[in-house]
């Protein structure tokens, strides 16, 4: 059985991933892929004179590996599915809520594992992505001011190949205070179109992940 849970944590924390199966145990049915595109939503820009790309590559060096984040797909007034946990380097510690169903998630170098119904962890089979989530964003393209206001920065990005699946995704990345602090973009879910926006908060003090026992 594919499994879902990759492509979507490829979209909302921009990292590359490989595709994989789950071993022993199966996703609930209200899990929700979506497919990136184009679209970002518009805000009003600024006309005040930046320096786009040294101010996002220097907010990019600034933001600290570790962090804590929060994924949210919304369709219209209803949110498809949730994400919330850690980032620390490579590992990435989650869960995931659809509808009224959660997962548990964990990424190490060493491997990946999801629990199903019954709470018991399950390896994925297949090897675990590398890289730390943010070093999608390394090699983003055209970029150009959405708007400013005082130490917020809205930057708009085309996602390069270094974001693996979601290459050529158009995103909004805000810069507060000099760090990246979300990640938002449209995308196609089925018919419908789909709001994902990712929030960093915690820089550099949100913890370690550990390996599940």
């Amino acid at each position: 059985m594919n499994w879902a849970l990759r492509p979507l944590l490829d979209l909302v924390v921009a990292c590359s991933t490989t595709g994989g199966v789950v071993t022993s145990t199966s996703l609930v049915a209200t899990t929700t892929t979506v497919a990136p595109t184009t679209s970002v939503p518009a805000t009003t820009t600024s006309t005040q004179a930046i320096d786009v790309a040294g101010e996002f590559a220097a907010a990019l060096a600034a933001t600290s590996p570790n962090y804590r984040f929060e994924s949210v797909v919304t369709v219209g007034d209803q949110t498809i599915t949730t994400i919330a946990g850690v980032v620390d380097g490579e590992s990435v510690a989650a869960t995931i809520t659809a509808g009224t169903s959660d997962v548990s998630y964990v990424r190490t170098p060493e491997g990946e594992w999801v629990t199903g119904p019954d709470d018991e962890w399950s390896v994925l089979e297949g090897e675990a992505p590398a890289g730390a989530p943010l070093a999608g964003l390394a090699d983003v393209s055209d970029l150009a001011l959405e708007s400013s206001d005082a130490g917020l920065l809205a930057v708009l990005a085309t996602l390069g190949p270094a974001a693996g699946p979601v290459a050529g995704t158009r995103v909004t990345i805000t810069l507060t205070d000099g760090q990246v602090t979300q990640i938002r973009y449209q995308a196609q879910s089925g018919s419908d179109l789909a709001d994902v926006t990712t929030t960093i908060t915690e820089v550099g003090s949100a913890g370690t992940v550990e390996v599940p026992v």
